[in-house]
């Protein structure tokens, strides 16, 4: 899996960031960088209130 290191530098988790910041991060990480898939437990989250494409 490669890293989009520009993309890293320019987008930045927030600290303490809420489920929904989260989310968002994660998808746009997703278009942006293959560096590492979204962790299993927001996922799950994610699938349960039908936030991913299927």
């Amino acid at each position: 899996m490669k890293t989009n290191k520009a993309w890293h530098e320019q987008n930045r988790m927030p600290q303490n960031a809420t489920f929904e910041e989260r989310v968002h991060w994660h998808l746009e990480h997703q278009k942006n960088c293959n560096c590492r898939p979204i962790p299993e437990k927001l996922r799950s989250e994610m699938e349960k209130r039908n936030l991913l494409k299927k």
